[in-house]
């Protein structure tokens, strides 16, 4: 790309299609060090990105044969929350009065994601979402029971489209079918992509999704040149509808194609491992140098209980980190990341001086302790919540209270947080208490309120009520606005609980971030403050009955040197991340081994791979299995120069009794004679 423009190519003519935000921001600085004065015209984008801006530039010339109520009227592009809000809106009557979906026991919010699951994969794939019920029902393998249940889907599936449709709302399937469908047969477009469109370059090629790769093969004829790169053992967005065989094959057609060598920094001794941890899982083996695997393990932690795993992994870390390697080197790699992992690693890092960054994507808000203390906040300061008819938002917990006040507070620990928030709230009120001139006990022996929990936790207190009180007496704020004003007037000072933690700071700016887009979707055009007050409390109570995010900016900041990463190993793999020193751990949980219990959707069967009218099989899923673990060990092994430490605990983080698959794979591949599992 670089070359291009130095080269005296318009930068207005190269176009490079990314697979996500994270990757673009490697281009952004690639030509941002370039020292180029034109390199600002390259378009860096990903396939939906180019989507949404077709389709709204396009809007005028697609509308009215698109189906839509009011085609003179302006789209609103969704987010993953507001089409969840909306899916909620279509879905939860047919759930509560004529009791879709009794048969299945999925939480709501799962439910919601995966009949919009769905619609993405009509979209994403390129089939009719009339299709869904009879794709799911041809490879179903059980009882006929499921059948209703996948009906009853794919009618939650078109009530949603047609709601878009009379509201002119744009979620992503929406987005990707008009643009598929309806602006790229325009002559107009297709004539603009001929005249700008003369240079593609599309990284990881392999990550994109069946309609995307039909775009790519629609311009390559239209280019003056084309490079499309991507990574064999790669493949990592299979559940999101990429076609990894599909990219092979698109790439292949090229009249040129090169084999680039591994990363210069890869440890031979890792790949050896990995090589025979496929054999043991009876895949491919890989052509890699002579090495020995057991040099590749770095250590072995192994503890009974889950807590105890983290506590060692904590003080091998900081030893690491205390011999000389930045703790950014060091990264914890787990088949998922919850937030009492997240939290526990956290504080048992902290005690040995070292930082911790989280790298994950989209997860549930309310699973984020930043967020639940923010929200609880902005209820004490909107009492008109507790009577707006939401169940979630009629009473405060206490043990809600407790928690908010123990992270925003400083110097409260858990124990002495919910001996103020006993104190400091009635089930009658909605407001704190004014603990200011709290009186002695009248035996006169007992220690007052403030000598038990310190007078500085007194005088932060009453400032976060005196301020929470003030904001309740005035009109509504937008939520985003209110939690941005408490961050800077409060939150953020000496003595609070974001005081120079970017790490919370990250987790409350995601959710300043989310209630912003929630707000423009939802109500763009807002002036009353009932208006505003209604908003803000439908994405409160939505957020905690499980609402899941989008991905921000500042879930993927630039890894830092001074903190240990921590992340699922999805979400590693399609950082592009490069560690010195890997941690895998939870070795024997089925998450390494098992997808999502899905029972509504299906990432396989709902794919141009997959054969219409085949049965889904047990082979096929311990097919599916093996290929994915040996893809992703594969992945993490090319991005480890050091070696990796290995950490299991006998029993789960719940307290079960547990015996993955990783595990005995790894065993299985540290034998003499190797083998198979």
């Amino acid at each position: 790309m670089r070359e291009r423009v130095a080269g005296g190519t318009r930068p207005d003519q190269i176009t490079v299609l990314v697979s996500d935000r994270t990757q673009r921001r490697v281009y952004e600085s690639a030509l941002a060090q370039s020292d180029l004065q034109a390199a600002g015209g390259v378009t860096i984008t990903t396939f939906y990105g180019l989507c949404q801006r077709a389709v709204a530039l396009y809007w005028p010339l697609i509308a009215p044969s698109a189906g839509f109520a009011q085609p003179e009227r302006e789209p609103v592009f969704l987010t993953v929350e507001t089409t969840q809000h909306h899916m909620a809106q279509v879905v939860q009557p047919l759930i509560d009065e004529s009791g879709y979906f009794s048969e299945l026991r999925v939480r709501r919010e799962r439910l919601y994601t995966q009949l919009i699951d769905n619609l993405n994969k009509s979209a994403l794939v390129g089939f009719p979402p009339h299709e869904i019920a009879e794709r799911l029902i041809l490879a179903w393998a059980g009882s006929e029971r499921r059948y209703g249940a996948y009906q009853q889907a794919q009618e939650c599936a078109l009530r949603f489209r047609a709601h878009c449709l009379r509201e002119s709302l744009l979620d992503l399937s929406l987005t990707v079918l008009l643009f598929t469908e309806f602006v790229r047969h325009l002559n107009t477009y297709t004539a603009q992509q001929e005249q700008q469109l003369q240079h593609l370059l599309v990284d990881n090629l392999e990550e994109n999704v069946p309609v995307a790769l039909d775009y790519i093969a629609w311009l390559l004829p239209r280019c003056q040149s084309a490079v499309l790169a991507s990574d064999d053992h790669a493949g990592y967005r299979v559940f999101l509808g990429a076609e990894r065989e599909a990219a092979i094959a698109l790439g292949q057609s090229l009249p040129r194609t090169f084999q680039l060598p591994l990363l210069p920094n890869v440890n031979p001794a890792m790949m050896a491992l990995v090589n025979r941890a496929r054999v043991a899982l009876d895949l491919e083996s890989l052509d890699v140098a002579p090495a020995e695997p057991r040099t590749a393990i770095l250590g072995r932690i192994s503890e009974r209980y889950w807590a105890g795993m983290i506590k060692q992994i904590a003080r091998s870390a900081a030893q690491i980190v205390a011999e000389g390697m930045p703790a950014g080197q060091i990264a914890v790699i787990a088949p998922y990341v919850n937030e009492v992992t997240r939290f526990s690693l956290s504080e048992e890092l902290l005690k040995q001086g070292v930082g911790l960054q989280l790298l994950r994507p989209a997860a549930l808000l309310r699973d984020d302790v930043v967020v639940r203390a923010a929200l609880t906040l902005a209820r004490l300061a909107n009492p008109d919540w507790f009577r707006a008819g939401y169940p979630l938002l009629g009473q405060l917990p206490i043990n809600d209270l407790a928690e908010a006040l123990a992270v925003t507070i400083t110097g409260l620990d858990p124990l002495r947080a919910m001996l103020l928030a006993q104190a400091a709230w009635s089930a009658k009120d909605t407001a704190l208490i004014d603990l200011s001139s709290t009186p002695p006990p009248a035996d006169g022996k007992s220690r007052s309120l403030w000598d038990r929990l310190g007078y500085q936790v007194r005088e932060r207190y009453e400032l976060l009520r005196a301020w929470l009180a003030q904001s309740a007496a005035q009109e509504p704020q937008p939520l985003d606005q209110f939690l941005s004003t408490l961050f800077g007037d409060v939150l953020s000072l000496n003595g609070f609980g974001l005081y120079l933690r970017t790490d919370l700071a990250r987790s409350y700016g995601r959710l300043v971030e989310s209630a912003l887009k929630f707000r423009q979707a939802l109500a763009p055009h807002q002036t009353g403050p009932a208006e505003t007050s209604a908003v803000a409390a439908a994405y409160t109570a939505f957020v905690l009955g499980g609402l899941a995010s989008a991905e921000y900016t500042s879930d993927r900041p630039e890894p830092s040197d001074n903190a240990v990463i921590l992340a699922p190993a999805f979400a590693y793999l399609t950082r592009g991340l490069i560690s010195r020193c890997q941690y895998w751990i939870d070795l024997r949980a089925d998450g390494w081994w098992n997808r999502p219990n899905q029972p509504l959707t299906h990432p396989f069967v709902l794919s141009r791979n997959w054969e219409p009218g085949r049965i889904w099989y047990n082979a096929d899923e311990d097919r599916v299995r093996h290929e994915s673990l040996g893809r992703v060990l594969t992945g993490l092994a090319a991005r480890c120069s050091d070696g990796v430490y290995l950490a299991s605990s006998e029993l789960a983080i719940s307290g079960e009794e547990q015996t993955g698959m990783l595990e005995r794979v790894l065993q299985v591949a540290l034998l003499d004679t190797g083998g198979r599992t």
